[in-house]
């Protein structure tokens, strides 16, 4: 059982796992002083440095200038001499947890730290001839940027990634380059140089190693990895890390139909609520368009829910396939398709759902299957394999849909195991329903606590489903819209408790989006 799918993490996952953490109570202000000590630690019981010696640690004004400030009060703790370099203005220092390593440093520790501000690139003409100056620079640490690199640098950083390499060409016996976590100006994911980077003699990477970092490049000859306190449930628990990963903006010059279009497939003479709340759903979390596909017998009630409402019908009391020509259509033109909310278990139903898996499989639209379509599907599960596909089955739907039982919620390990296994082998992702939720796609497995008893009412699952929908429209991966959905159906559910009181409905689900959104998004 893998939360991830490699001993290698990427910068987004570190990203997840930094929220996740914080999530679970760990202010990410100690998880940057577990850094910044395990990095100073190690380069004392390397050997490079002791109390006669001075460290040159250039920092930036993100999270990895604030691991940097953190360094230079451990290190000095040692008795070593420390000079800070702030490449920027500390007005833009970004994180709370920087600004607050800075303030102590600045403020309070000028006996034993030195500072110098280089706001633009000149001011590293006196920097370079005071780096000369110091004949005890046995160190220079590299803190200038992390892991968040895109295209070309940016003055003054750029002009300091050139001095700190120069030196390092200058004095290549005496001085040892160490860069916290990534060399400044290496992509962390790829290991490519877009523009320039730090030729570092060795890089202390935290948690885990990242994905493009590799001794054959020619900018690092030694990594080593060092834990910063992240726990396991940080990687196995779906957390607020993993909501932020999956949330997307509109681009500035966006236009109708850029953010997302869905169509929902579903409803039957018996049920119009289903295919509403999952529709509502799109809409409130602000997808462009979606279009509702519904035997024509529900199309009045269903519009008297929201003028918002786009609705295509088929004629009758249940889908068949009459309704395949237009609804192949409509495949071709969303970004995702939701099949399932009330759709009824009419085996002319059946024979549209089969066709529509194979259009859905033809033009390689990410979908998901719900409620009535995971039990029409049980004869064709081989349709399914290796598509982008979310099923959404709680325990019953499962066994009808698999003959699978599985061991019960709380037994982690032995659940788990058998959940991804099942993922792999239907070459889908699962997430399961019920009081924890588990999310796989064959190769990694992770869990969502969130949610309350009161949720136990119709409709929670067609909110759920519309959201995978929604996630999935936006442009994220299955198994990451799976996650998500999961966690932010549970905290919509804790929100309305807390708002509304323990009776709530759905439809209240549903209103509360944008609120509950912004609520778990300002955490």
């Amino acid at each position: 059982m893998k939360p991830f799918d490699s001993e290698k993490i990427s910068s987004e996952e570190m990203a997840i796992l930094d929220n996740n953490s914080e999530w679970l109570g760990i202010p990410k202000s100690h998880l940057m002083e577990c850094a910044g000590y395990s990095f100073a630690k190690k380069i004392i019981t390397r050997g490079y440095l002791d109390s006669k010696d001075t460290a040159v640690i250039f920092c930036g004004t993100g999270n990895n200038g604030g691991d940097g400030f953190v360094v230079a009060r451990h290190l000095s703790s040692y008795g070593v001499k420390v000079l800070v370099i702030l490449v920027g203005n500390p007005a833009n220092i970004r994180t709370k947890e920087a600004q607050l390593n800075w303030n102590i440093i600045f403020n309070n520790l000028t006996y034993s730290i030195e500072v110098e501000i280089v706001k633009d690139s000149t001011d590293l003409i006196k920097i370079r001839k005071r780096i000369n100056e110091v004949k005890t620079c046995k160190v220079i640490v590299d803190g200038l940027l992390g892991t968040g690199i895109e295209g070309k640098i940016r003055e003054p950083i750029a002009s300091a990634i050139v001095l700190i390499n120069s030196i390092k060409k200058i004095e290549n016996e005496r001085v040892t380059v160490v860069s916290i976590d990534v060399p400044s100006g290496l992509d962390p994911n790829t290991g490519n140089i877009s523009d320039k980077a730090v030729k570092a003699d060795l890089v202390i990477t935290f948690h885990r190693r990242k994905k493009g970092l590799s001794c054959n490049n020619e900018n690092i000859k030694e990594i080593l990895e060092r834990s910063i306190g992240i726990p396991p449930e940080a990687a196995l628990f779906i957390g607020r890390g993993d909501l932020i990963s999956t949330i997307k903006k509109r681009k500035i010059d966006a236009h109708k139909g850029d953010f997302g279009k869905i169509l929902i497939i579903g409803g039957s003479k018996n049920y119009s609520g289903a295919p509403a709340y999952a529709s509502l759903t799109g809409i409130h979390f602000g997808i462009d368009l979606v279009i509702t596909y519904v035997p024509e017998i529900i199309a009045i009630p269903l519009r008297s829910y929201s003028p918002n409402l786009i609705i295509r019908t088929n004629k009758g009391n249940w889908l068949n396939l009459d309704a395949l020509e237009e609804l192949t259509d409509l495949i071709k033109w969303a970004d995702s398709i939701l099949i399932g909310p009330g759709l009824g278990l009419k085996k002319e139903t059946e024979i549209l759902l089969i066709d529509l898996l194979k259009s859905l499989t033809q033009y390689k639209k990410p979908f998901i299957l719900d409620a009535d379509a995971l039990k029409l599907v049980r004869n064709n599960l081989d349709l399914l394999k290796n598509n982008n596909i979310i099923l959404t089955p709680h325990e019953g739907e499962l066994k009808i849909m698999t003959g699978t039982e599985l061991p019960v919620y709380d037994k982690i390990e032995e659940r788990s195991n058998a959940i991804q296994k099942l993922a792999k082998d239907l070459g889908v992702t699962l997430l399961i329903k019920g009081p924890y939720d588990y999310i796989s796609n064959g190769k990694s497995v992770k869990i969502n606590r969130t949610g309350c008893p009161e949720m136990s009412i119709g409709g929670t699952g067609d909110v759920l489903a519309g959201l995978c929908a929604c996630l999935l429209a936006t442009g994220n991966r299955p198994f990451d819209s799976a996650c998500s959905a999961a966690f932010f159906n549970g905290i919509l559910g804790e929100y309305c408790k807390k708002t509304i009181g323990e009776r709530f409905t759905a439809l209240d689900m549903v209103n509360n989006i944008n609120k509950a959104i912004k609520n778990v998004l300002n955490f």
